[in-house]
């Protein structure tokens, strides 16, 4: 018997419809959501749509605890036609023969919009199938949250994604909506600056890097984001920069992160990201995450090269045989969706990048282009020893 985390009991197994749990990606950046969880998880998920994976509850429960760009996660859970979609979400609920209890069904969409679908009527057609079957409808305080999601074709994005499918609905019991990544947005830690990188970038680039656990070391600490992450995630985790007050700030934030949960332990020094020796007591470390800094316009100016090729010759001298490395690069807007070959950065052709981290020593796996304004945009890389 499958216990949901609503409480409810599902009588029985699960048929060849149904999977143990489907996970439904953020869908900001499709194609880094479902790398990410392949990193994480020892057996790949299967892909239902570019934005939604089933897998195992085991491995969904992975997610739940580590994963950036999860945004919900349905279990038990199944697919349905969009043709028939009341029905067949209808009756294959009913048909996992749940204790009743209070009820709310809830639709919504990921990919464009479709003309033939209205979240709404959705919801509403089901619910009432539900409610003649003896259930009882409450939308503020339900015993179990069914969601309807409609996975339709994603033509129009803001990051390129190679994975097409055809528009499907993933439906089950919401036992996980998130995390809680506005309560650690910048602003609301200890120390802040404007240039602060957002928690699930930062979350997403630990988990590529170090998704066993192990050591994390950030060159360029700055206000910490990379810490925070890596203490809630229970790694070892380690930061420097040559700024005193981003030292002593990232330490406020990453001691700020171990009494929101974080079990992991943390230390920054002061030192430079090109000459990492006084780490060489705590060497070699498992994963390198860091945002080197750079302005606005730097995918165009040839500022900051060499403070990159430093930081990469550095990292890979402390670094552990089998160690990973992910960094962002400034990118150009309008390469985003065109071939990686054309692509400039600090000034620099893409082959040029490419061998700054060969010569290092690292060996680039993927890259995804990564759009922040109209006038910006990041290249992430990711990378492992040679």
């Amino acid at each position: 018997m499958l216990r949901s985390s609503t409480g409810a009991r599902v009588r029985g197994g699960l048929d060849s419809l149904h999977y143990e749990a489907v996970v439904i990606g953020a869908g900001w950046h499709p194609a880094l959501f479902r790398t990410e969880a392949d990193t994480l998880l020892e057996s790949p998920p299967k892909v239902l749509h570019p934005h939604a994976l089933s897998m195992s509850l085991e491995s969904a429960q992975t997610l739940i605890a580590r994963s950036s760009l999860a945004a919900e996660v349905l279990s038990p859970a199944g697919v349905a036609t969009l043709e028939n979609v009341v029905a067949e979400v209808a009756d294959s609920f009913l048909a996992l023969n749940l204790e009743m209890s209070s009820i709310a069904v809830r639709a919504s969409r990921a990919g464009d919009k479709l003309a033939n679908w209205s979240s709404r009527e959705v919801a509403g057609e089901i619910g009432g199938r539900l409610v003649d079957a003896g259930w009882k409808v409450d939308l503020t305080r339900p015993e179990v949250i069914l969601r309807v999601h409609l996975l339709a074709p994603s033509e129009h994005t803001a990051h390129p994604d190679d994975l097409q499918a055809e528009s499907v609905v993933a439906w089950g019991l919401t036992i996980h909506e998130g995390d809680d990544w506005a309560q650690r947005t910048a602003p609301n830690r200890p120390f802040f600056k404007p240039v602060s990188l957002d928690p699930k970038l930062a979350r997403a680039m630990v988990n590529l890097v170090c998704p066993n656990g192990g050591s994390l070391l950030d060159p360029f600490c700055g206000t910490g984001g990379m810490l925070v992450e890596g203490v809630l995630c229970g790694l070892a985790s380690y930061g420097g920069d040559l700024a005193w007050p981003m030292v002593t700030g990232t330490r406020e934030n990453a001691k700020w992160a171990q009494e929101r949960g974080g079990s992991g332990i943390f230390e920054v020094r002061n030192g430079s990201a090109t000459d990492l020796a006084n780490w060489h007591d705590i060497a070699p470390f498992d994963g390198f995450a860091f945002d080197p800094p750079y302005g606005r316009n730097a995918w165009k100016s040839g500022d900051g090269f060499e403070l990159l090729e430093g930081a990469l010759a550095a990292c890979a001298q402390v670094a552990a045989a089998n160690a990973r490395l992910v960094t962002l690069v400034p990118w150009s807007p309008t390469a985003i969706h065109g071939p990686l070959e054309e692509g400039v950065s600090f000034g620099k052709r893409w082959s040029e990048i490419e061998q700054a981290f060969s010569s290092s020593g690292w060996l680039i796996s993927t890259t995804f282009p990564i759009r922040v304004h109209r006038s910006l945009a990041r290249l992430l890389v990711v990378s492992e020893r040679a």
